[in-house]
Parts: C-alpha cells; sequence; structure tokens
C-alpha cells in the first residue's frame, strides 16, 4: 500500500484499502490548495518578461514582487503552526484560501509595483498554510515510518501547480495575457475553499485530537517556546533556510530572466526549460522520502547529501553554466532532482517533538524556509541589478552566491548532526 493508515494491524485488507481511499479523498483539497500556492511562488519567472514590458520593472523591483509572497508567507508561519494544532487543517487552511482569493484578485488588478507586491504578499498570507496543513493531516492519518514517503508524495503532486507555471503558463500568458490568468486562478482558489470545507476531516476516529482541550493562550506560547528551545529543530532551521530556497530562487524567479538574458529564449522556450527543471522537482522529493524508508528512517545523511550536491551544482553554473544551453538546462534539472531535500527537513522536524506541538515544529521549519526565499531572491536581484541589464556575468555571481550559501549551510549541518549523534 502507498500508505500506512494508522492503525491498519487491527483492520482487514478490504478495510485498510478504504482507509487509505478514505485519506487521499480527505487530502486531495488541500492538495490542490498546495499546487495552487506552488504555482503562485513560481509564476514569476514567467511573468518577469511581461512586467518588465508592461511596467518597466527592474530587477530589484521583480526580486520584491516575487519576494513579497515569501516575506508575508513566512510571516504568518507561527500564527499558522497555532491555529493547526488548535483549530486543525480544515478550518485553518478553508479560511486562509478565502485570503488567497481577494490576493488574486488584487494582483490581477494591479498597475504599479506597490499594487503587485501587495496582492503578491496577500496571496503569500493566503497560501500560508496549505502544505502544512497537508502535513499535519499525514502526521494524523499516516504510521510515522511512512510519513517522509508519503510528504514526499504530497510535494511530488503539488507540483504540478510548478509545472503548469512553466510552459503552460507561456502559452496562456501569449493567448489571453497574464491578467485573465489570474482571474481564472481567482476561480481556482475559490473551488479549493469550497473543497476543503466539505471534504476534509482533521483526524481520524477515536483520534485524541478530538478529545483535545482547547489550549490557553500561555499554554499555546509555551509550546511554541518548547518548539523553538529543542536544539534538532535549530540545525533544521538553518538548513532549510537555504536548501529550497536556493532552488525557487532559480526555479520560482531567476531562471527565467537568465534563460532570456543570456542565451536569448522566447517565453515558451524558457517554460520548456523550467518545465524539464520542475519534472526533476517532482521526482526528487518522493525518492528521497522512499530512501529515507529503506535507511529506517534516517534523514540527516541524506539532508547532507542534498545541500552539498547543490552547492556544486550552483557553483558549476556560476563556472560553467553561461557557456551553454544545455548545459545550462542540465545543472538546473540536476539542481531541482538532487537539492529538494525539504521533506527531509520537515520529516526529521516532525520526529523531534511531540504529537500535539507538530504543527509548530513544521511550521518553524517552514518559516526558515521563506524567510530564506525572502532574503535569496531580494540578494539576488540586488547583485543582478548591479550589473548592466541583461549582463552574463551577474548572473554568474548570483549562482556562486547561491552555491556558497549551501556549502557553508550544508557543512554547518553535517558538523553540527555529527557532534550530535557522538
Amino acid at each position: 500500500m502507498p500508505f500506512g493508515i494508522m492503525n491498519d494491524h487491527t483492520k482487514t485488507p478490504k478495510q485498510a484499502v478504504h482507509g487509505v481511499g478514505t485519506f487521499l479523498w480527505i487530502l486531495a483539497p488541500v492538495v490542490l490548495a498546495f499546487s495552487l500556492s506552488q504555482f503562485f511562488r513560481s509564476a514569476q519567472a514567467l511573468l518577469a518578461e511581461s512586467l518588465r514590458a508592461e511596467l518597466s520593472t527592474s530587477p530589484e523591483e521583480l526580486g520584491l514582487i516575487s519576494g513579497s509572497f515569501h516575506f508575508a508567507f513566512a510571516l504568518m508561519q507561527i500564527p499558522v503552526g497555532v491555529m493547526l494544532d488548535r483549530y486543525g487543517p480544515r478550518l485553518t487552511n478553508g479560511v486562509m484560501m478565502i485570503i488567497t482569493v481577494a490576493g488574486v484578485l488584487i494582483f490581477a488588478n494591479a498597475h504599479s509595483v506597490a499594487g503587485l507586491m501587495i496582492g503578491q504578499a496577500v496571496i503569500g498570507l493566503g497560501c500560508s498554510a496549505a502544505f502544512m496543513a497537508a502535513l499535519v493531516l499525514a502526521s494524523r492519518w499516516v504510521a510515522p515510518e511512512k510519513f517522509a514517503a508519503t510528504s514526499g508524495l504530497i510535494v511530488a503532486f503539488s507540483l504540478l501547480g510548478v509545472l503548469a507555471s512553466a510552459t503552460p503558463l507561456a502559452a496562456l500568458i501569449e493567448l489571453r495575457g497574464w491578467r485573465d490568468v489570474y482571474y481564472g486562478l481567482a476561480v481556482l482558489s475559490a473551488l479549493s475553499v469550497v473543497l476543503t470545507f466539505t471534504m476534509v476531516r482533521d483526524a481520524p476516529p477515536n483520534h485524541s485530537f478530538h478529545s483535545r482541550k482547547g489550549e490557553t493562550v500561555g499554554e499555546a506560547l509555551r509550546g511554541m517556546i518548547s518548539v523553538w528551545k529543542n536544539r534538532q529543530v535549530w540545525f533544521l532551521v538553518g538548513v532549510a533556510f537555504f536548501s529550497y530556497p536556493a532552488i525557487l530562487t532559480v526555479r520560482g524567479l531567476w531562471g527565467g530572466p537568465y534563460l532570456q538574458d543570456v542565451f536569448h529564449l522566447g517565453a515558451v522556450d524558457v517554460g520548456n526549460v523550467l518545465l524539464v527543471m520542475t519534472i526533476g522537482m517532482i521526482i526528487g522529493p518522493p525518492a528521497y522520502g522512499q530512501l529515507s524508508r529503506l535507511m529506517g528512517g534516517a534523514a540527516h545523511p541524506l539532508i547532507v547529501f542534498a545541500v552539498l550536491i547543490a552547492a556544486v551544482l550552483c557553483l558549476l553554473q556560476a563556472l560553467l553554466g553561461t557557456t551553454a544551453l544545455w548545459l545550462a538546462a542540465v545543472l538546473m534539472v540536476a539542481h531541482g532532482l538532487l537539492g529538494s531535500c525539504a521533506t527531509l527537513n520537515y520529516a526529521a522536524s516532525r520526529a523531534a517533538v511531540p504529537e500535539h506541538l507538530i504543527g509548530r515544529a513544521l511550521t518553524t521549519v517552514n518559516l526558515a524556509t521563506f524567510g530564506g526565499l525572502f532574503v535569496l531572491q531580494g540578494i539576488a536581484g540586488l547583485i543582478i541589478g548591479r550589473f548592466e541589464p541583461g549582463a552574463t556575468e551577474g548572473y554568474r555571481v548570483m549562482f556562486a552566491f547561491l552555491g556558497v550559501c549551501l556549502a557553508i549551510a550544508g557543512t554547518a549541518f553535517w558538523m553540527g548532526t555529527r557532534k550530535r549523534a557522538n
């Protein structure tokens, strides 16, 4: 079976299969919301050229527009963690996706950089619960030893949203324009709200969630402090700040302008390259999840490998990636495939805390991830903006910066976890 549903050892095979089907049905609306979140955070790579043409946006402004999503997303992670533990994924994600609908409409109607930043920020607020809601559902419906593999599959399915933000988005922009595309996305976001409230169930019958007592504000704060004092969580926060953010700095924003400026590709050709990179990102998380399961749930060695190999790939992109399109594409795909260790970070954080603090632990690591996205994308914009428009050297320095950051993060994580193991 693809999922180890809790208490399956007490069920007949027929009942166990029904349990898997029930979990997939419950999970589907949240995965749709997560897929939309993945789309919104990745679409700027294809929107960049349209925004530059329509509003004359600079590299720094593009970084701020994209970063607004990640800043707002990160800002909400601590409140979302408390909400998930207290109110459950159904209510939390349903309410937050209503905010997403409003943000998409603001973005679609914006005619200034400030308006686009506000729209992106509101979208980021609204999408802030989707992934964590899916992981909390998995932590309650799936056996602990299957959590890493399950979370990898959740990420893989959600990356259909990233796929849609590549070639399909480029084609739709050419056909209808980016504003009409976002009106359609507002409708799809509203559908996810309806499906969340009608289909999602917070926990299996007889789960302790149903008999929980509501936390006071003081208890919620003490729980948050308990998570923040956890040494394992801090190791994961450090690596999460750089690992997945480096991938999305390329795939979600600067990969598009890089391919356009260095290799003079059109929008659809850029979409095709980013599409292949996304396929690598889809394969990576479940592959790492299965490897972790085969290694008895071990995540730390795989995290070290993924971060350090990503560092090498970024440095190679800086040194050689501007010489040939095929080489640039291969390095980007390899980065998406081999560097996608975010689900391992979440699996390790889920194992580091008691059940009633899982939401807060997951969102703490997610806060680091999206804080890192805001910082890395913004710094990348500043680096590129210091060179002449379209200059190859700016992108080389950007990739070198990402590679050095990943090398430092991976080495620090390796040394810290090795010391702990000793």
